[in-house]
């Protein structure tokens, strides 16, 4: 039975307290702090699953459906067409791959093995194992009604595991336009195996800009690469040239593309690159290297005073002058838009009042 491979296949994983429940994104997730047991208090630094989660991600990969949710898991209301085994039948009508449900308020489930052996992910503080069926608790079973033959593990073995952050939809393809195949509704970090890479649309998302999407092929989608790297390639991710099914190609991809040019400049861990001065005051080449931006700022000034960024291509022989040009309007300071460094060298100028002496920093 499929759905008993997938789940096999994570024996030893250490149990996660809501782990695979991203909302409408399965998967192994970052689990959460259950305040009635203490002995979760170190879920939220794992990604993997709890007894339902680990159900549900079995399945999912077995039939490419997502039918075991967190709600739709109960014995009362399944939501799922299945066949339904009472406590009073016993183990007999068991197959490998139903449902057991365990517990007087069902308070725990596990996929059947066979020959009264349970894969189970049992409890914070333990891993997903193979046991004993507790049967003094077992309260029945259903077993998933599905039609056709579907993959298991496309691509097998092939990818790298990364995670994501914030709330990222999952896309038939490249660009915001595609139709979105899966998204994570309540931001949990979800682990997601990324097979390869291409260039795709520029997404821009808390100020950060990235043109990467990779294609995840557990859930046949593809997902903006900033949700998995922020402004970069995935690294040890390789490109989707490699994959004709897949196709594309990395041609075009910025290493580092999170600085939109003409943008308000993020100084969280920015630092002065090069810096000079002009009639007392100081001119700086501000730069993130996280964001791969640069900007100038002017201190110690007064009103009138000018600055801006000089780019160069070419190592410092011809420039693409006065970007983000600027004015102190009050004050003594003041600073220009962001620029994309990337590649390029930069250098920051500014002026003791229009007309003044023109001074620039160093390129770097």
């Amino acid at each position: 039975m499929d759905a008993v491979e997938v789940a096999c296949r994570y024996v030893g994983w250490s149990y996660a307290w809501g782990g695979g429940h991203a909302q409408g994104l399965p998967g192994p997730n970052q689990g959460m702090i259950d305040p009635t047991d203490p002995r979760s208090y170190g879920d939220p630094n794992l990604w993997s699953f709890d007894c339902i989660g680990l159900v549900r991600w079995a399945w999912y990969k077995a039939t490419r459906q997502d039918i075991v949710s967190a709600t739709q898991s109960t014995w009362q209301n399944p939501e799922y067409a299945h066949t339904k085994f009472t406590k009073e039948q016993g183990e007999a009508p068991l197959l490998p791959g139903d449902i057991l449900h365990f517990g007087a308020g069902i308070t725990h489930v596990a996929l059947y093995l066979g020959g009264g052996k349970v894969v189970e992910a049992p409890n914070s503080g333990d891993v997903v194992r193979v046991a004993d069926a507790r049967w003094d608790r077992y309260q029945g079973a259903f077993r998933p009604l599905t039609n056709g033959v579907f993959p298991v593990w496309e691509y097998d073995g092939l990818g790298r595991h990364v995670k994501t952050w914030g709330r990222p939809s999952l896309r038939e393809d490249s660009h915001t336009g595609s139709p979105v195949t899966w998204q994570d509704g309540n931001g949990i970090s979800v682990a997601v195996r990324a097979l390869c890479q291409r260039v795709g649309e520029r997404v821009t998302v808390d100020g950060m800009v990235n043109n990467v999407w990779s294609y995840l092929p557990d859930y046949r989608s593809r997902v903006s690469s900033l949700f998995l790297q922020g402004p970069a390639i995935v690294p040890g991710v390789p490109s989707c040239g490699q994959y004709a099914a897949i196709g594309g190609t990395l041609d075009g991809a910025d290493s580092n593309t999170s600085c939109g040019d003409g943008t308000e400049p993020n100084s969280a861990g920015a630092w002065t690159a090069k810096s000079t001065t002009v009639w007392g005051r100081t001119v700086e080449l501000r730069y993130n290297g996280t964001t791969a931006c640069a900007w100038g700022r002017i201190i110690g000034g007064t009103v009138g005073d000018e600055i801006w960024v000089d780019r160069s291509s070419d190592n410092g022989q011809t420039w693409e002058p006065m970007l983000g040009y600027t004015t102190v309007t009050s004050g003594g300071d003041g600073c220009t838009t962001q620029w994309n460094d990337n590649g390029v060298v930069m250098r920051a100028c500014g002026t003791n009042g229009k007309g003044g002496t023109i001074a620039c920093t160093g390129r770097y």
